[in-house]
């Protein structure tokens, strides 16, 4: 089992443009930590603005699009800014575990389905240039939708991972991915030992949380590990962790443990005390 912090834990200092996501590495590093997870949605040169933030919250509203399409921020995918960003990362002494981007697997318009075909080709690309084993994608969608059309659109990528010696991680997230059985019916349709969950411990409906981590946790290949805020006793308010390690290890995880702190106060804080509560609960 490896600990590794997302760049999500530096959201608020980085949507404020106190840091870059290249400061990101070596802010790991400072807390004794050197596996990282790295996000294409700060893949960028000034951080947006509040409306733009907003829009990018809203599904495959930001994808394919170019610098200065209807003032929407974009990422930026030169090789001027994937070198910057590789090279803060072996500055750092890190290890990229995971590249993270956000995807529609349920689009049935042509020209935006090759639109999306074409952003994956491109993160998988880059995923291997930065040194990422593994990419993050997302259904999209609205639950309910046909779980049929993203395995097809997953098959078509399918090539493209395996040539690229990535492999997919599929988080539970918004859209389709909000009903775990959607998620498990995708990865039992592949078959695939390319793809996989990427299992979020928050994102679960009240009350579902416990019952949706068993069912992923044997189709898991990475995990985030969230935190919102911490009690007296510094365990997290609304995640059993110890129901959540204990259901990782019965499905025999040993793969990283991305923390993702989601809370108000100091980044650096709520990382260590996600961490404490990783080894106690881990080895418990």
């Amino acid at each position: 089992m490896k600990i590794a912090v997302s760049a999500w834990s530096f959201h608020t200092p980085l949507y404020a443009g106190k840091l870059r996501q290249t400061d990101v590495p070596a802010e790991v590093a400072a807390l004794g930590i050197r596996h990282v997870e790295l996000l294409e949605m700060f893949l960028w040169r000034k951080p947006p603005g509040m409306l733009q933030r907003a829009l990018r919250r809203s599904p495959f509203s930001l994808l394919g699009r170019r610098a200065g399409d209807e003032g929407q921020p974009t990422v930026d995918y030169s090789r001027d800014t994937l070198n910057e960003l590789r090279g803060a990362r072996l500055r750092a002494g890190t290890q990229l575990v995971c590249w993270a981007v956000d995807t529609d697997l349920t689009l049935t318009d042509a020209d935006t389905r090759r639109a999306q075909l074409a952003h994956i080709a491109t993160a998988i690309e880059a995923a291997r240039f930065l040194g990422a084993p593994l990419l993050r994608i997302t259904t999209g969608g609205n639950e309910g939708d046909s779980v049929g059309q993203a395995v097809d659109m997953l098959r078509s990528v399918l090539p493209a991972v395996m040539a690229g010696g990535v492999k997919l991680a599929i988080e539970n997230h918004f859209g389709l991915s909000a009903d775990p059985h959607s998620l498990v019916e995708i990865i039992s349709a592949l078959n695939s030992p390319h793809v996989g969950v990427c299992l979020d411990l928050g994102n679960f409906r009240e009350g579902e949380a416990d019952e949706g981590i068993r069912l992923l946790a044997p189709h898991a290949i990475h995990v985030h590990v969230k935190c919102f805020a911490f009690g007296p006793d510094d365990e997290e308010t609304k995640i059993n962790y110890r129901a959540a390690m204990q259901a990782l290890h019965s499905a025999g995880y040993d793969g990283v443990l991305s923390i993702e702190f989601e809370g108000d106060g100091s980044p650096a804080d709520g990382i260590r005390k996600t961490k404490a509560l990783i080894e106690r609960y881990w080895n418990g």
